[in-house]
């Protein structure tokens, strides 16, 4: 699919929610992109992180309730008990698996990869396991771009650790430093105003 912005996955569990701060906290709000954060979470709390994450970033953030377009300017996180994916640039909402090990993050990066391949970009931050490596693999693959947490600024070192050993990310740097390389990658537009 051609689009002019850059769709971003970013996977985080253990430890990943003041990376998530951190890095929004650097993105500005006519960012050329979209954001789509995968988290593991538990399959039958309400999730609160779509407002958590609202007050660290003047981008529209949406819980991810129902199938919905990507677009540039918003963020877009993951709902409880749900696994997503990306087809002709919407996101579509499936039922989460019953696997004991949590492979959401890897579901979406390589629907993500397929359906964006060269606009396409996954971010790996602090977590256990070694969930989104497949779908790293997939990214970079199809001709997207990975990066991943510096692991002396993550709580959690498996998921970055596994992208870092058994990847090839274009980038290892702290959550701040990955926002700033996101705004180099895709730049600013005119067409998004500011949510704040």
């Amino acid at each position: 699919m051609k689009t002019s912005f850059y769709a971003v996955g970013i996977g985080a569990s253990a430890g990943g929610l003041v990376p998530l701060y951190e890095f929004f906290d650097h993105i500005p709000n006519d960012i050329n992109a979209a954001f789509v954060v995968t988290t593991h979470l538990d399959r039958d709390r309400y999730s609160i992180l779509a407002k958590l994450l609202s007050t660290h970033s003047g981008l529209h953030v949406t819980r991810i309730e129902q199938d919905i377009q990507i677009q540039p300017g918003n963020i877009y996180v993951l709902t409880e008990n749900t696994s997503i994916t990306t087809e002709n640039g919407k996101i579509k909402v499936i039922p989460r698996d019953q696997n004991i090990i949590n492979s959401s993050v890897d579901i979406f990066f390589k629907s993500l990869a397929m359906d964006f391949k060269e606009r396409a970009i996954g971010i790996v931050l602090s977590g256990g396991g070694r969930d989104g490596l497949a779908g790293a693999l997939k990214l970079n693959e199809l001709g997207g771009s990975v990066m991943a947490q510096t692991l002396n600024t993550a709580k959690a070192h498996g998921m970055p650790r596994a992208i870092i050993d058994f990847d090839h990310p274009i980038d290892v740097l702290s959550p701040a430093k990955l926002a700033e390389k996101i705004v180099e990658l895709c730049g600013v537009t005119s067409d998004v105003p500011s949510q704040k």
